[in-house]
């Protein structure tokens, strides 16, 4: 089943930065599935400060 990571960079997501919830877009999006377990969509944020971070963002049935 293929996923298309492209709708998940389109959109705003809610993440934490240095204690305030801000909405980014994703820099990256990539499909973590470990086998025999069902997969997550991890996004790639840059803070307005500078910072880096990752989260999950969806998730693969």
């Amino acid at each position: 089943m293929a996923v298309n990571v492209q709708q998940y960079l389109n959109k705003e997501y809610e993440v934490e930065c240095d204690g305030q919830m801000v909405r980014l877009k994703p820099v990256k999006a990539w499909v973590l599935q470990p086998k025999g377990r069902k997969g997550v969509v991890i996004g790639l944020f840059k803070c307005p400060n500078g910072k880096t971070l990752r989260k999950a963002i969806g998730k693969i049935e």
